[in-house]
This record gives C-alpha cells, sequence and structure tokens, in this order.
C-alpha cells in the first residue's frame, strides 16, 4: 500500500525552513550591574573563542590597577561556542551590535556536534548599552565577518567571511559566482533584514563612501566589491585589487580589511598575503598600483585615520607593529612608514587599531595564541608606546568605543 501525504499538503516542492527562534528571550544569565558609563567611554572588545566581552572604562585609565571593568558572556546558545565576531556601537551610544560567526575552529562540541565549524547560519546582535542585555537579533548567513552602522544609525550592513563556501563549491567543481556570499542589510531598530546582496566570495571588512551611497568589501578573491546602495536592487561591481589577482581559491592577495580616507574617501585595502595596503580610487573606482604601501614582513589589518585624513595607523601582524603611514607618501621609492613596536608590551597577532576621539591614544586588540588570553594595549600617539596593558578573553578580534548618551 503506498503512504500519501498527510492532508492535503503538498510534499512535491521544496522544503521550506521557517526561521528558527529560540524558546527565552535572555538565554544567558542577567549581566552585572555596571556603573554608568563615563565622559571618555567603555570599551567593548569581542573575545570569539570564549564568547565573552570584555569591557573596560577610558575614565579610569589612570588608576595603578585599571583592567576589565567586567567580562559577561554573549550569544544565543549557553552550552556552545559561538563566536562573536566584530562589532560596532550606534551613534546615540544607545545600543550595540555584535556578529554571531557560529565558526569556532576547534570546538565541534555541544548538541549540534559541528556547529563551530561554520555551516550554521549566524546572527547580529542587538544589545542595550546601559545594561548590556540581549534586546534584539537576527538571523543572517554562516560565517558573519564585519559589522558597521550607517551615520543615522538606522541601518546596519554585515559581511560573510564564508571559505567554507569557496572550498565546498569547489570541490564539486562550480563556478567562482557559486562562491559568493551576501551582505546584509539590516534595519537596526526592528533588527529585520531589508536585502540580502550577492557581492563576492568569502567577503570580509565592509566600509561606507563619505556619502553614503556606495559600500566598498574587501573579498578574499582577491577583489574589492562595490556595491550601489542607493538603487532598489543594489548593483556590485567588482575590481581586482593588483595585476597579479588570483581567485577565490587561489588568491595572490588576499584582501581582507579596508579604511576609508575621512577627507579623500580614498579606500586602502589590507591585503595578508601580498603584506601590502593597496589603494582604491573613489572617483575612478580603479586600483591605482603607484601608491601601493609594502611593509616590513608583515600582514596588515584593521587600521584607523585621523580625522585630517593625513595619518592612517596601521597594525600589521608578524612584525606585530602600528605602521603609520603618510598617505602623501604612497607609493614614493624607498618609502618605508615608521612603526610603533607592540610585541614588547606582550602582543601577538594585532588585529586591529581604533583611535580614541581626542586622537591621543590608539585602542589595540591583539589575538594571542587562540589558546590562551588575547591582549589590549593602550597606545600613547605622541611617545608612540604602549602605556597600558590589559589581558582580555580568547581571541579577541575587535575593539569598539561606546560613548555616553547626549
Amino acid at each position: 500500500m503506498a503512504l500519501g501525504a498527510c492532508g492535503d499538503k503538498d510534499t512535491t516542492g521544496p522544503l521550506k525552513v521557517p526561521e528558527l527562534e529560540y524558546g527565552v528571550d535572555q538565554p544567558w544569565p542577567t549581566p552585572p550591574a555596571l556603573p554608568p558609563i563615563g565622559p571618555a567611554g567603555r570599551i567593548v572588545i569581542t573575545n570569539n573563542m570564549d564568547d565573552t566581552l570584555s569591557l573596560l572604562d577610558l575614565d579610569t585609565i589612570g588608576s595603578a590597577d585599571w583592567g576589565e571593568l567586567a567580562r559577561i558572556p554573549v550569544g544565543l546558545n549557553p552550552v556552545e561556542l559561538e563566536g562573536p565576531h566584530h562589532s560596532v556601537v550606534s551613534p546615540d551610544g544607545a545600543s550595540y551590535y555584535v556578529g554571531i560567526s557560529n565558526y569556532v575552529p576547534g570546538s565541534g562540541s555541544g548538541p549540534h556536534g559541528t556547529h563551530g565549524a561554520g555551516t550554521s547560519d549566524g546572527y547580529c546582535l542587538k544589545l542595550d548599552s546601559a545594561t548590556n542585555r540581549l534586546i534584539g537579533s537576527v538571523r543572517v548567513d554562516p560565517n558573519p565577518g564585519d559589522v558597521i552602522v550607517s551615520k543615522d544609525g538606522r541601518t546596519l550592513y554585515q559581511t560573510h567571511f564564508d571559505l567554507v563556501k569557496i572550498a565546498e563549491v569547489a570541490k564539486r567543481g562550480g563556478t567562482e559566482r557559486e562562491m559568493d556570499s551576501r551582505m546584509a542589510i539590516i534595519d537596526a531598530e526592528t533588527m529585520t533584514r531589508k536585502a540580502m546582496v550577492s557581492v563576492c566570495p568569502a567577503p570580509h571588512a565592509v566600509r561606507l563612501s563619505q556619502d553614503e551611497r556606495r559600500a566598498f568589501i574587501a573579498c578574499w578573491s582577491d577583489e574589492v566589491a562595490i556595491v550601489d546602495l542607493e538603487q532598489s536592487t543594489p548593483s556590485v561591481t567588482r575590481v581586482k585589487v593588483a595585476t597579479n589577482a588570483g581567485t577565490a581559491v587561489s588568491p595572490q592577495n588576499e584582501p581582507y580589511a579596508l579604511t576609508v580616507s575621512p577627507t579623500t574617501g580614498g579606500v586602502w585595502v589590507s591585503s595578508l598575503a601580498s603584506r601590502s595596503v593597496q589603494y582604491l580610487d573613489p572617483d575612478t573606482l580603479t586600483m591605482d598600483p603607484a601608491r601601493t604601501v609594502n611593509l616590513r614582513n608583515g600582514s596588515p589589518m584593521f587600521g584607523d585615520f585621523t580625522a585630517d585624513g593625513r595619518t592612517l595607523y596601521m597594525p600589521y601582524q608578524g612584525v606585530e607593529a602600528i605602521a603609520i603611514i603618510d598617505p602623501a607618501m604612497a607609493g614614493q621609492p624607498g618609502y618605508f612608514p615608521p612603526e610603533i613596536p607592540l610585541a614588547p608590551s606582550g602582543c601577538l597577532n594585532v588585529h586591529q587599531v581604533e583611535l580614541t576621539p581626542d586622537e591621543r591614544h590608539a585602542l589595540v586588540v591583539c589575538e594571542g595564541d587562540h589558546v590562551g588570553p588575547g591582549t589590549f594595549h593602550v597606545v600613547d600617539l605622541a611617545e608612540r608606546k604602549v602605556v597600558k596593558t590589559v589581558q582580555v578573553g580568547i581571541f579577541p578580534d575587535s575593539v569598539a568605543l561606546l560613548r555616553r548618551r547626549p
């Protein structure tokens, strides 16, 4: 006897999986009550390998025992490592957002077995800056990479650094376009997806143009993806970063991060394999190889510009230092930027530099060895030296500054 479908449901079409919702609004214990955020602001560091955030107050930096104010859990599932990856603060300081990558190499534990392998969908979480409580979330694609917010605070842009997808498509002989991952465009108030735009293979860092009409994205496939945000359906242009550019499977440059000049709008691309900072002209939307800055034996990561656009502070791994790049000197024969050493202060695998609003200090996060604690450093930019070092969680990968609400 043949088995029929239950009731009148159509079983011939594709299986539709609904959005997942967790059964409780607050899966983690309530975070501890903390003092109000001071005028100088509060530092938020994402610790990728232990599902925590390190919080430090800049107002008390002069104290002898300055360190973590608190280390709080973050995520949606207390029994599995979820890999918080990068954060961004709303312009009004009321909330901040954390990507949940569900990619934790070597974990593979918990009810899902391979939950940390990067095959599960990720999330973007919204937390209240005063209480550090979860107040919203949205499900996105696997392996969320970077997350940024528009100037008005209404829109989030989140990329997906999905190297797993590249490997899977390559294994079955698929095309490079099949390796493309999407950028999520998210309504920051409702935490709902406004659009999912296919951009390139393994997109990571994303930054907006000065007028916010474009998004620039560093792509593992030796490209910068340029997304036209003015169109109802955003269009994407991809630009190879160099004449020796490779493919998603075999990149020769490995673009990973990028920084946009606040004055010229020039896009400076941090490429890991070529150990160089490459330049994209914001007017012609073409690469200018004559302005490439080569670094000594290290891979550039996430840098930050001074407000006048005259200096780019670029951390680079391998040497564990901050290169002080003068954009006007970029590409000049024999030009190697001066640097601030970080290794003597215990930095291993520097990941990001964020300048304080007064530009007196650089806030620097170092990944460590991904097994023990990473480190956070405060650098005096005038003296060009580390003045504070603090141990944080395992594999810290971003630093953001929460300012007190106006």
